[in-house]
C-alpha cells in the first residue's frame, strides 16, 4: 500500500466560494428603496383615511339615527329618507314612511315606497317585515294575485320564517275570498301544524271553524194583512158584549113626536127650625115647676 503523501496547496480545490459582495435582497432594497418609502407612505395615508372615513361614517349614521328618532310626522320622515338615504337610519325610515303614507290615504305612494325599499335593501333586517306590509296593502287594494305572490315568497324564504304564519293566514284568506274553500282550509291547516307555538295557530283554528259553519236558514216573513176597503159604506161597529153577570137594560129611545112633559117645580119646603135652646140651670137649683091651676 503506498504511503500517504501530503498534497500540495495548489492541488487542493475549494469546496465553495463565499461571495463578499451584497446579496440579492440588499440589491433589491438598493434599487427600490425610494419606491418602498413611497409605498409605506401611501399605506399609512390609506390607513389614516380609513380611520377618518369610518369616523365620518359613524358620525353620519348617528346623525341619521337621531333624525329618525325625532321624526314624528310624514314630512319629517320624508326629510330623513331624502337627506340620509345611504345610512341605516334613512333606509329604515322608508318602512315608517310607507305606513304614514298609507294612513294619509296615499296608498299608491305607500306601495311604491315599499317596493323601492325591498329592491334596494335585500340584506336589511326589516326586509321580511316590509314584504309582509306590502302584501297586506296589495290585498287591501283588491290586488289579490300580486299579494299572493308576495306572501308565497315570504313562506319560501327561510329568513322570513317569523312572518310566515301571517303570510299563510293571508294566503288562506285570499283563497277563501276566491271561493276555493278546500285550498283555504289546507293553507290554514299548514299554518296550524307548521307553527303550533305561534299565535296565528289559534287564528287558523278559528278560520277553519268558520269555513265549516253553515249559514243560517232564512225564513220568509209572514204575509202582510190586507188593507181595509175604501170608498164603500162603512158598517157600524158591533156593540160591545156586556160583561158576564151584568144585565144591561136598554134605555127607551125618546120619540121625537111626543113632547117631553114640562118640569114641575118642586114644592118649596120650610127650612128646618133649629131646636130651642134651654138656658142652663145653675147647679143645685132645680127649675121651678109651674103651679097647678
Amino acid at each position: 500500500m503506498p504511503a500517504d503523501t501530503p498534497e500540495s496547496p495548489a492541488s487542493i480545490a475549494p469546496l465553495a466560494e463565499i461571495s463578499q459582495g451584497p446579496n440579492a435582497f440588499e440589491e433589491f432594497l438598493d434599487r427600490n428603496q425610494k419606491n418602498l418609502v413611497i409605498l409605506a407612505i401611501l399605506i399609512a395615508l390609506g390607513a389614516a383615511a380609513l380611520v377618518v372615513y369610518q369616523g365620518i361614517g359613524q358620525s353620519r349614521e348617528e346623525t341619521a339615527g337621531a333624525a329618525l328618532n325625532k321624526a314624528e310626522d310624514l314630512a319629517a320622515l320624508q326629510t330623513v329618507v331624502s337627506e340620509h338615504a345611504d345610512t341605516a337610519g334613512g333606509r329604515s325610515a322608508m318602512i315608517l314612511l310607507a305606513q304614514r303614507q298609507w294612513d294619509a290615504n296615499q296608498q299608491d305612494a305607500s306601495v311604491e315606497t315599499l317596493r323601492k325599499f325591498i329592491a334596494a335593501n335585500p340584506e336589511h333586517p326589516g326586509l321580511a317585515t316590509a314584504r309582509a306590509s306590502l302584501g297586506s296593502k296589495l290585498m287591501a287594494q283588491g290586488k289579490s294575485p300580486e299579494a299572493a305572490a308576495v306572501f308565497e315568497g315570504i313562506v319560501a324564504d327561510p329568513k322570513a320564517r317569523f312572518v310566515a304564519p301571517f303570510a299563510l293566514i293571508s294566503l288562506g284568506d285570499i283563497s277563501k275570498a276566491a271561493g276555493d274553500l278546500d285550498k283555504a282550509e289546507a293553507t290554514y291547516n299548514r299554518a296550524k301544524t307548521e307553527f303550533p307555538e305561534s299565535t296565528f295557530a289559534t287564528t287558523a283554528t278559528s278560520r277553519i271553524a268558520m269555513l265549516k259553519a253553515k249559514a243560517p236558514v232564512e225564513i220568509a216573513p209572514p204575509p202582510k194583512p190586507e188593507p181595509a176597503p175604501t170608498g164603500g159604506p162603512t158598517s157600524p161597529a158591533p156593540d160591545a158584549a156586556p160583561a158576564p153577570g151584568i144585565s144591561v137594560t136598554p134605555s127607551p129611545t125618546p120619540d121625537s113626536s111626543t113632547p117631553a112633559p114640562a118640569e114641575t117645580p118642586a114644592a118649596s119646603q120650610p127650612a128646618p127650625t133649629p131646636p130651642e135652646e134651654t138656658p142652663a140651670t145653675p147647679a143645685g137649683n132645680a127649675p121651678a115647676k109651674p103651679s097647678d091651676p
